[in-house]
């Protein structure tokens, strides 16, 4: 069975807002999950895209990967950052990209402090299948 590390929630709340103030309270714990509740997960959205009009499964980003070396070097810049916020933008040409920035407040990033911090992009992502062969949470062929 697959180890999940995820945010401790009480099951009668709603998922709380991330305390930038005191990450510490930000408990993430390990729970066993089945791989099958994963691959659920991602069937789901995957569902959702080929439900758009026009469908957009061959077009949304469903997995996307980033170099261990880039996060180690997120990382050693910012050492004092609690969190990582992933973004998701398109660039001019369309395509659809993931980057990544270490973040320590809950606002936006000011023009000051993002001038001087590293930001990371995605090295590729899937679709196209070809970046994520055999990938089981995937399932699906694209």
């Amino acid at each position: 069975m697959a180890t999940l590390l995820t945010r401790q929630t009480d099951a009668s709340s709603q998922q709380p807002s991330c305390n930038f103030t005191d990450p510490a309270q930000a408990q993430m714990v390990a729970l066993q999950v089945p791989l099958e509740e994963l691959q659920a997960r991602c069937a789901r959205y995957r569902t959702l895209l080929a439900s758009l009009q026009p469908s957009q499964e061959h077009t949304m980003i469903q997995a996307a990967n980033f170099t261990t070396d880039s996060v180690r070097q997120l990382l050693e810049q910012s050492p004092d950052s609690a969190f990582i916020r992933v973004y998701y933008g398109i660039e001019e040409d369309g395509t659809h990209r993931l980057f990544m920035a270490p973040v320590t407040e809950p606002m936006a990033l000011s023009a000051t402090e993002a001038a001087d911090m590293l930001f990371v992009d995605d090295c590729c992502h899937c679709p196209p299948r070809l970046n994520c062969p055999a990938d089981e949470l995937l399932d699906a062929a694209d």
